[in-house]
């Protein structure tokens, strides 16, 4: 049975190991995600199968946090799902918990993420939960905008080399 809960005890270390199994998910170190149970664990999600007998098995996860600059942003940081869970509403689920969170969490209006350009699945999961793509509206001084398939993107945002598409969904 899929269970969608906050990130608690040791259930970072289950999360750092997911992260270093997903291409295209960057695997911070481990005291990262533990910092973040600590400090952020209400905006820290599993998505986890309960089994009867046994420890639960991590499908997914989604890390986030209430910005300090974007007043009111719940900001999705990474959200991934196992390879043999996709497919299976994990990511969906996970982000639809997160949006609910974010309703009732005091002073939050909307959630907000991120996204690569290159990252077509995400993309897929942010547009068919009813993000709207709002890159314009965080671009800093000095960034470009470009398009990519169509998509408005923030040219290496992160001086990473990567284009970033901003979505959000106001609540």
């Amino acid at each position: 049975m899929l269970a969608i809960d906050t990130v608690r005890g040791e259930d970072y270390k289950a999360v750092h190991r997911l992260a270093g199994e997903i291409d295209g998910i960057v695997q911070h170190a481990g005291h990262v995600y533990k910092i973040m149970a600590d400090h952020f664990g209400d905006s820290f999600f599993i998505a986890h199968e309960k089994k009867q007998n046994g420890p639960s098995v991590v499908l997914g996860f989604m890390l986030g946090f209430v910005s300090q600059k974007f007043k009111g942003h719940l900001f999705v940081w990474q959200i991934a799902v196992s390879h043999k869970s996709q497919g299976k509403k994990v990511g969906s689920g996970l982000l639809k918990h997160t949006v609910e969170y974010a309703r009732k969490t005091r002073d939050c209006h909307a959630v907000m993420a991120t996204v690569e350009t290159t990252n077509i699945g995400s993309q897929r999961l942010f547009e068919k939960l009813g993000f709207t793509i709002r890159s314009e509206k965080f671009r800093g001084n000095g960034q470009v905008l470009t398009v990519h398939h169509g998509k408005e993107a923030v040219e290496n945002f992160y001086g990473s080399g990567t284009d970033q598409i901003f979505y959000v969904m106001e609540l």
